[in-house]
């Protein structure tokens, strides 16, 4: 029969037929002490002598071997010296088991010292010292000490009495590691916990758990590492929302280290790119505004950005995006000539920016641009020959060679623009067309192509005003008469000269002037009669005779101005009349006819206006007559209901109204005609008295009393 381990069982048949007991020393040597045959003792109870079958060896009891009389024959009598009384063998008894227990306590307090168990040679040394110093061992309850204890006991035999012992030692060991394990999983060493167990010995119970126990590490360990990550995608996509509840995921795993320390550190990192985050949208808010300074304030919020934030790439980004404006501001001021303003810009990009290649050819070409702004062939040569310094795996070689071929197309647009001069030099109609012919080969696209039309359109002014300058000079001779067909004349010489041509502006003023002297000459006349009509109250006339200057003509102006205030006088010198019949009818009473007599001035006369306020006024005073008039009416029957339709009808009356004071007094009248209809029905009915009573509408002065009534009345009913 097999042990636990595949090793013989010591307790089984084939072994010793005990169950050792807990190891000793060894070292230690056994304890000898009297036998009992040399003691004479009293008479003990009898037991069953064990049989040799049972493994022992029979043996009689001691009353027979000491004091039984049949075992005393002759021969066999003690001595006569030996005391034959009781008390003596008594004494004797206890001095020699007194003896015995003070040598076991001499000899137990003479032990040696514990095993000193590193200096131990395991080769010859006992299995109790083994398992003894492989205890000790353990106790320090590290992995590394758990594992040798194993090692020190686990070589011995399966066949030894203390091996059933060592195999119970050995499980809890290993236990003990594969708890150890679990701790440096949770504290975050996935690959110690796996080393750990691994290490375990392979014929114990606890082995059969390792890779169950690994599969399970492995599950959580790569569930929280697809958290943090997705996390972290959260982050770069700035979905810090997302990225926070994700997060949350964390406390969930089963881990201590995955919920406290990478919780924590995902936290930081969440708080840190919000942070992060904002620098960043008011470094983008700031650049967008333009200007060096905006763009340096910029590029200093980016740079609080640590390379350890999740935005750090972006940030980056943004500050090659940030230098390339400085770039842009700094070639906008070359191409204002502002070369030190230019390098000033250029000095302050950050290195972050990641454009120190771009720095250098920039420093190059604006050597090279302010060389050419001298504008000479010369100065361009030297500019090209400066750009060439730049070779083609320059980062900016390509714009190097667009300027190249920029000043060598400008060195050729001086060249033709100095010939059309000598050209245009001497000054005739022929020599200047030859110059336009001549400066014309300049494209417009070309660097001095601005320069050549500004040339062209010179010398094609010049060319227009030596031809026009004849028709201009005949106008004003013609003018100079002042009579209209001398004026006339004038002005037909003078538009002769074309729209567009270099006098025609001059012409055009001219024109103006002589055509307004011919308006003034002829209409003057009619607005001098219009005026001495209005003088003697003919307004019609005069309106009709000052509309006869046309619109847009020199007197057009004064002319309307004349023509608006002659019409309102006349306006209001007809419609006064209707107007002051509507008010006596409305001072008489008679609202309706006051309101369609004052209808009769049309809307845009002069009295429209005010005749329109006083209708307003008069309706509302009429639809307070009528309002009164329905609500007497109504009333004059004197019921409760009719009195209450008639308050109602009074209190529509408008507050503008003159009728509203009479309409007010009328409602409190009649509504002190319902109270007292009131207490004149509670002397037969209190529950119509409360009724009517409570009709009465709220704000008038009958109102209050009414109330007071209706809570007698009520109390009375409860009575």
């Amino acid at each position: 029969m097999t042990g636990k381990y595949g090793k013989p069982d010591p307790r089984s048949p084939e072994g010793s037929g005990k169950i050792p007991k807990k190891p000793v020393n060894q070292s230690i040597p056994p304890l000898k002490f009297p036998s009992l045959q040399d003691v004479p003792v009293r008479t003990a109870p009898e037991r069953s002598p064990r049989s040799p079958a049972d493994g022992g060896v029979a043996v009689q009891p001691l009353t027979e071997r000491v004091s039984s009389p049949e075992r005393l024959g002759k021969g066999s009598t003690l001595p006569r010296w030996v005391p034959r009384n009781w008390q003596f063998w008594g004494a004797v008894s206890a001095l020699v088991f007194s003896g015995m227990g003070v040598f076991s306590a001499l000899t137990l307090f003479s032990l040696p010292n514990s095993p000193n168990c590193p200096a131990i040679f395991l080769p010859t040394a006992s299995a109790s010292m083994r398992l003894y110093c492989a205890q000790i061992m353990a106790d320090k309850n590290t992995v590394e000490s758990l594992l040798k204890a194993i090692a020190l006991v686990n070589d011995m035999p399966s066949d030894h009495p203390l091996r059933p012992e060592i195999d119970r030692n050995i499980e809890d060991w290993s236990k003990k590691i594969l708890k150890l394990a679990e701790e440096s999983f949770q504290n975050g060493d996935l690959e110690k916990a796996v080393g750990t167990v691994r290490r375990i010995p392979a014929q114990t119970d606890a082995y059969g758990l390792v890779e169950k126990q690994i599969a399970d590490w492995k599950a959580v360990w790569s569930e929280a590492e697809q958290i943090y990550q997705e996390a972290e995608d959260d982050l770069r996509q700035n979905d810090l929302r997302q990225a926070f509840l994700t997060a949350t995921r964390l406390l969930a795993v089963g881990n201590k280290y995955w919920e406290t320390t990478k919780y924590k550190q995902l936290s930081s990192l969440i708080t840190d790119t919000r942070v992060d985050g904002g620098k960043l949208d008011k470094a983008k808010g700031m650049a967008e505004q333009g200007g060096v300074e905006n763009i340096l304030a910029a590029m200093k919020l980016v740079e609080e950005i640590k390379p350890t934030s999740h935005l750090y790439q972006e940030a980056t980004a943004v500050t090659a995006q940030l230098g390339q404006k400085m770039l842009d501001l700094a070639d906008a001021a070359l191409d204002r000539r502002d070369y030190k303003g230019a390098t000033n810009i250029i000095q302050q990009i950050p290195e972050r920016a990641n454009l120190k290649a771009e720095i250098q050819d920039f420093n190059t070409l604006a050597q090279a641009k302010a060389q050419g702004w001298g504008g000479t062939s010369d100065d361009l040569q030297a500019a090209i020959q400066q750009a060439r310094k730049l070779k083609s795996d320059r980062p900016l070689y390509g714009k190097a060679q667009q300027m190249i071929a920029t000043w060598e197309l400008e060195i050729q647009d001086i060249a033709s623009l100095e010939r059309a001069r000598q050209l245009a030099q001497p000054g005739s109609i022929g020599d200047l067309s030859a110059a336009i012919a001549e400066a014309e080969q300049i494209p417009s696209s070309n660097p001095r192509g601005k320069e050549a039309q500004d040339a062209i359109d010179s010398w094609t002014a010049t060319i227009q005003t030596i031809e026009d300058r004849p028709y201009l000079n005949r106008a004003e001779q013609f003018a100079s008469i002042g009579d209209i067909p001398s004026l006339q004349r004038a002005i037909n010489e003078a538009s002769r000269i074309g729209g567009g041509r270099a006098l025609y502006a001059q012409a055009d003023q001219l024109i103006r002037d002589w055509s307004d002297r011919i308006q003034r000459s002829q209409d003057q006349p009619l607005l001098d009669r219009a005026r001495q009509f209005a003088n003697q109250g003919n307004l019609r006339a005069a309106i009709d005779t000052a509309s006869q200057i046309g619109e847009g003509r020199a007197l057009s102006s004064q002319a309307e101005t004349e023509i608006r205030d002659w019409t309102q006088r006349s306006e209001q010198i007809e419609d006064r009349p209707y107007f002051e019949r509507a008010r006596q009818l409305a001072a008489q009473g008679d609202l309706s006819a006051a309101i369609a007599t004052a209808e009769q001035i049309r809307e845009g006369r002069s009295l429209y206006d005010e005749a329109q306020a006083d209708i307003r006024i008069w309706r509302n005073q009429s639809e307070g007559q009528d309002r009164m008039q329905q609500a007497y009416a109504t009333a004059r029957l004197g019921t409760p209901p009719m009195l209450l339709s008639a308050i109602q009808i009074a209190d529509q009356v408008p507050t503008n109204s003159a009728q509203r004071s009479e309409a007010e007094q009328m409602i409190e009248q009649w509504s002190y005609q319902i109270l007292q209809t009131a207490e004149s029905q509670a002397q037969f009915n209190l529950g119509a008295a409360i009724a009517i009573a409570e009709s009465i509408p709220p704000g008038t002065k009958a109102y209050g009393a009414a109330q007071q009534d209706i809570q007698t009345w009520q109390q009375q009913l409860r009575r």
